[in-house]
């Protein structure tokens, strides 16, 4: 699959404008259009895979997750304060923790993608759905 087209200028300062109001890390830029039941991702590319990635649906951040492989829960590595809120009000409703076994795109090995969600389980899922 290409590349997406590099950013423009316009465009960066944009993304840079939003993840300041969202209170995300400087240098966080949108990597994904809206996925469904989730909502657009958000990273710093230093980041990725592991994460945070951010999830934001309407300008409002929704969820914050990390993908470790299975690789490294095998090894016993640890992740401290890997899920805080960017921002101090936003309180986690709800941790969703899915088993990759052959990957996804982006990141083809065998991991875990978990979501801390700021917002109720039935709210996400109506996210970005095909029409049907």
């Amino acid at each position: 699959m290409p590349a997406p087209p590099a950013p423009t200028e316009e465009q960066m300062a944009e993304m840079a404008q939003t993840a300041m109001q969202l209170g995300l890390p400087a240098g966080t830029i949108k990597i994904s259009e809206c996925v469904p039941t989730m909502g657009e991702h958000w990273a710093r590319p230093q980041d990725l895979p592991l994460g945070p990635i951010y999830g934001v649906k309407d300008g409002k951040l929704v969820f914050v997750e990390l993908m470790p492989s299975q690789e490294m829960f095998a090894k016993g590595m640890s992740w401290v304060d890997a899920l805080k809120t960017p921002k101090w009000f936003l309180k986690i409703n709800h941790v969703d923790i899915e088993f990759q076994p052959q990957g996804h795109e982006g990141y083809p090995i065998p991991h875990y993608d978990i979501h801390a969600y700021f917002v109720p389980h039935e709210e996400h899922l109506g996210y970005c759905l095909p029409p049907q």
